[in-house]
């Protein structure tokens, strides 16, 4: 009798183990097919807020996607970002950076919470410097050329996305928003989410 008992644990046991794996495939394919059929157009973007005694710093980055399948999403991404900080603490010259830039991106998931970002853009630049002890004042304005490369951690599917990136400027342009005052780009550090404003639904096969 024990054998016999012990005989049919093995065999739920076994069949636990092969009916497992072919589940969680068959989500997966489900899923898949959900995401082919719907191919939802997305809107979001990130906030940047930042700020001390001395400086002060602001940006979003809205952004529209399309999901084309569960591995790769594209889309246009702008960036609106201002700054104001003193060259030191006890400085009287205060510089103020404005940049306006837009661009496109592809995001493509090799694994299900893992992307890797290719984004080429374009930024433009326009910065002052105010020296309230004597008064005098400079401007400037400059544009530079990006193409931002790097891998993030997320979620995208049908409800929305929510995603953390880290990217660097590949270009390295002297002029580059990734790089002014800095002998090369510096890591950009994102976090974003959005929601779907259309979903094109067909019947999945």
């Amino acid at each position: 009798m024990k054998k016999i008992n012990t005989l049919s644990k093995v065999i739920v046991l076994l069949g636990f183990i092969f009916i497992s794996p072919f589940s969680q495939a068959q989500n997966v394919v489900e899923t898949h097919k959900i995401f082919e059929a719907e191919k939802p157009i997305l809107f979001g973007g990130g906030l940047l807020l930042a700020g001390g005694s001395n400086s002060f710093q602001f940006g979003v980055n809205p952004e529209l996607l399309k999901s084309y399948n569960s591995y790769l999403d594209a889309g246009f991404i702008t960036n609106i970002y201002y700054s104001s900080y003193n060259i030191s603490f006890s400085s009287n010259e205060k510089i103020k950076n404005f940049q306006l830039g837009a661009g496109a991106f592809v995001r493509v998931w090799p694994l299900e919470q893992f992307f890797i970002q290719l984004q080429p853009e374009y930024n433009r630049t326009w910065t002052s410097a105010n020296n309230y002890s004597n008064g005098v004042k400079a401007s400037t304005s400059f544009g530079a050329t990006s193409l931002l490369g790097g891998i993030g951690y997320g979620k995208h599917n049908t409800d929305g996305f929510s995603y953390f990136s880290i990217m660097i400027d590949l270009l390295d342009a002297e002029q580059s928003p990734y790089r002014i005052g800095q002998l090369k780009s510096q890591p950009i550090f994102r976090a974003g989410f959005g929601i779907p404003i259309f979903t094109n639904k067909k019947k999945a096969d």
